[in-house]
């Protein structure tokens, strides 16, 4: 299978070094905004030769597409004519890119779409619910500097680093939340996604004393209450868990696999 990856950061790069390792793929483009990342990837991979490539260039060539660029590329991705073919699989990791491009996602009839369930758990048991569900919401604890920069933080003139103790700094729904906090909301898309649920409710906190990014969910409904808690490292990246990481990669084995667990 070919793959090309757009977006050379660390999501696409430990991609890459995981494709570079199993014989079943073939890496052959890269691209990102920064050629220079994309060189250092290139460089640093010991079996693959990828080309350095255009976007519409690795959508027409590859058998997979893998988005790890950022929510921006989502929907000129969705809405290229090389893409809604037989065959074709694309993964999407920056998923709070698919919320203002649902009209162009509900359009493909062909490209198989892989989401995966990323920094969080219990996506089978929110999708089995997705219809029953009358609450829902996502608390996401983060280290103060996994949340620096964020035009929330700099349009509220919040100095993230005073912070002494947990406090939360953000409340509201995904659409309030994804171009405040554009670099920490795929958790919230991929729920919404999996949960079809429109009373998603979001609650961001800052927490100077921990190294970790802690994300809980609680859905009820006439089925119940489901409580999930993912307490995560961060990646070499601070905005980023290493589980979302792992799940990038695990949805791409699952390619392989002719065993599905789950649903």
């Amino acid at each position: 299978m070919k793959v090309g990856i757009i977006g050379c950061g660390l999501i696409g790069s430990e991609i890459a070094s995981f494709l570079d390792n199993n014989k079943n793929f073939e890496l052959i483009g890269l691209t990102d905004i920064d050629k220079n990342k994309s060189f250092e990837l290139i460089k640093n991979l010991k079996n693959s030769k990828p080309k350095l490539m255009g976007i519409n260039e690795i959508i027409k060539k590859s058998d997979l597409i893998v988005e790890s660029a950022a929510k921006n590329a989502v929907r000129g991705i969705l809405s290229n004519e090389n893409l809604d073919k037989k065959n074709k699989k694309l993964l999407i990791m920056s998923t709070s890119g698919i919320i203002s491009s649902l009209r162009l996602l509900k359009e493909i009839k062909n490209c198989e779409i892989l989401l995966p369930s990323g920094a969080i758990v219990g996506l089978d048991g929110i999708k089995s619910v997705s219809e029953k569900i009358e609450s829902l919401t996502l608390t996401t604890t983060k280290p103060v500097q996994g949340l620096e920069d964020a035009p929330y933080i700099i349009k509220n003139k919040i100095n993230i680093k005073n912070i002494k103790n947990k406090k939360v700094i953000f409340e509201g729904t995904l659409i309030d939340a994804i171009n405040e906090f554009p670099q920490n909301i795929n958790v919230a898309a991929t729920l919404f996604l999996a949960s079809k649920s429109n009373n998603l409710r979001l609650k961001i906190i800052a927490d100077p004393k921990t190294r970790f990014n802690t994300h809980e969910i609680q859905a009820e409904g006439d089925f119940g209450v489901i409580k999930t808690t993912a307490i995560n490292f961060p990646s070499k990246n601070p905005k980023t868990s290493y589980l979302a990481v792992l799940s990038a990669i695990q949805t791409i084995r699952n390619i392989e696999s002719n065993i599905k667990i789950g649903n």
